[in-house]
C-alpha cells in the first residue's frame, strides 16, 4: 500500500499536463515490521559487547502499479532514546504467558525479536541488497553475523 498515489492529468489532446496526489491514511495494521539502526560497541577492557539502538522505523509493504509487492519501505525514522519513555510504559501482550509483564523497552533491549542484518558500515555506504540478491544476500547477512560472533568470542582471553 502506497501512502501517496499519483494520478496523472491529461488535456484534450492527450498531453500530460500534471498530476494530482491522493494521500491515503496508514492504519496500524499496515505496519508489519520495524527496522532498527544500532551501534555495536566492543569494550575490550571489560570484555563486553553493548548494543545501542539509535533509531527505529516502522515499515509497510510497498506495491507497484499492478499490485505486485516490491518489498518493504520505511515510513519515517524515530530517534530511539527520545522514544524510550513511551516504550518503557507500553505493555506488550505475550500470547503464551499472560502472567508475564513485559514492555516494548524490554522487547527491544533484551532482543526478544527475530532479525537479520541488512547493512553494515562500509566504504561505499551500500546495503546488502545493492550487491547481493536472494540467497546470496542471506548468506552475506549470516557472514556478518558470524564475524560479529567471532569478534565477541576473541575478546575473551582463556
Amino acid at each position: 500500500m502506497n501512502p501517496v498515489e499519483r494520478i496523472d492529468k491529461w488535456d484534450d489532446f492527450g498531453d500530460k499536463i500534471g498530476f494530482t496526489e491522493i494521500i491515503t491514511p496508514i492504519e496500524s495494521d499496515n505496519v508489519t515490521r520495524y527496522r532498527l539502526k544500532e551501534d555495536w560497541i566492543w569494550d575490550r577492557q571489560r570484555s563486553e559487547r553493548y548494543v545501542r539502538i539509535i533509531g527505529i522505523a516502522p515499515m509497510i509493504e510497498d506495491y507497484d502499479k499492478d499490485g505486485e509487492s516490491i518489498g518493504f519501505a520505511p515510513l519515517f525514522w524515530l530517534y530511539y532514546p527520545e522514544c524510550r519513555y513511551v516504550f518503557a510504559n507500553a505493555d506488550v501482550f505475550n500470547l503464551f504467558n499472560d502472567a508475564q509483564r513485559r514492555t516494548y523497552e524490554d522487547l527491544f533491549q533484551k532482543r526478544y525479536f527475530s532479525s537479520y542484518i541488512v547493512k553494515e558500515a562500509n566504504v561505499y555506504d551500500r546495503s546488502i541488497v545493492e550487491f547481493a540478491r536472494g540467497m546470496d544476500a542471506l548468506a552475506e547477512s549470516e557472514r556478518i553475523k558470524e564475524e560479529l560472533f567471532n569478534l565477541e568470542h576473541d575478546l575473551w582471553h582463556y
